[in-house]
This record gives C-alpha cells, structure tokens and sequence, in this order.
C-alpha cells in the first residue's frame, strides 16, 4: 500500500510538471507567433522589454533565495554551536573532575537531552561519531580507542561549524588534555587498544623516576 501510494504521488508530480513544462511552451510559441506577426521594430522592443523583465525577477528571486538559505546557515550554525559549547562544558568539567580525582556527577539526565537536541539539529557525521564513542565508552574498559573516539566526535563537531581541520594531526586531543599526551602516543603507536590503566601506571614510573633523578 506504501508504495502504490509513493508510486501515484511520484507520478501525480511527474503530470504536474509535465502540465506546468507545456503551459510554459505554450505561452512561448505563443508569443513569437505574436511576435511575428507585428513590425520587426516593435517586435525587438517587446523581445528586450520581456527579457529585461525576466532578467529583473530571476535575479531578485535568486537574491532572495540565497539571501534565505544565508539566514537559515546562520541560524542552524548558531544553535549547534550553543549545543555543541553546552556539551563541551560538561565535558571537559567531568574530565577535570577525573583528574583532579574529585567526585562524579550523573550525567545521564544531560546526556539524554543532549542527545536529543543532537537528533534535531546535527549532521549525520557528528551523531555517527557520537554512537561509536558513546557505544565504546559503555563496554566499561577505558583505552586508547576511548581517546581517539572522543578526538573523533570533536573533530566532526568542527567539522559540522565548518571549520577546517588541515593541520590537526592524529592525537591532538591526547597533547592538548593527557598530562602525557606523547607518552600515550607512543604507548598507543605499540599497542593501539592499550588500556588508560597502563598509561597512568607508565606515568607514575616517569614521575618517580624523575623524582629520583632530579
């Protein structure tokens, strides 16, 4: 039934624009048949004074249509990035919170609503790269993929605000927030699915051990 009732509207569309294409070539034979029938110098004068006229109503249509989307853009831009500068205030709060070992919030009121705002006003890269970082964060075992996703989902909320991402190279996230952003790396270069454990354990051998030289 679905598709007999897409079948009929798709060719209840195709018949209108078939009626609305032969009225139009109707009016155009039309009117070069008035136009040969009347003074070659009235008839250059109708010629220019129709196609200024529709040279007129292409051009302010076109401008206010670009002028439309223009607005739309704007708008749409602005309200993911109130979303997206909401999501990241809690987020990186809940990560301070993590490394300064304060106690946790429940996020799960927030992260149901933020969801929901990602539904209506997101691009399809950004709710993807969300699912995997959130579908890998709920198997419990933090590690490097745990980074990378995460670095993933930001960079396609960039992406999705339009700005460029030429120059950011793999792992910048880790430098910008892990105390040992290039000690995860490396661990990472070795061992891709290295648990977070490990590096907090690698870290505290580097800081004893620079305790002991210095």
């Amino acid at each position: 039934m679905t598709r007999l009732k897409t079948f009929l509207l798709g060719l209840l569309g195709f018949a209108i624009l078939a009626g609305v294409a032969t009225l139009v070539g109707w009016a155009l034979y039309e009117f070069f048949q008035y136009l040969s029938a009347v003074p070659k110098e009235l008839g250059a004068a109708l010629v220019a004074a129709t196609a200024t006229v529709l040279v007129a109503t292409i051009t302010v249509m076109v401008g206010r249509y670009y002028e439309r989307k223009k607005e739309l853009d704007t708008l749409y831009r602005d309200k993911k990035t109130e979303i997206y500068d909401e999501f990241l205030k809690e987020f990186f709060s809940l990560f301070w919170r993590v490394e300064k070992d304060e106690p946790e919030k429940d996020l799960v009121p927030f992260l149901r609503e933020f969801t929901r705002k990602l539904v209506l006003w997101s691009g399809p890269e950004v709710i993807e790269a969300f699912v995997a970082w959130k579908d890998h964060l709920a198997k419990g075992t933090p590690d490097a993929q745990s980074i990378f996703l995460t670095e993933a989902f930001l960079l396609a909320i960039r992406r999705d605000l339009r700005h460029s991402n030429k120059g950011l190279r793999k792992g910048f996230y880790a430098r910008m927030f892990l105390r040992e952003g290039n000690l995860f790396l490396a661990m990472a270069a070795k061992n891709p699915n290295v648990a977070l454990a490990a590096l907090a354990e690698a870290e505290k051998i580097l800081t004893q051990s620079e305790t002991t030289n210095g």
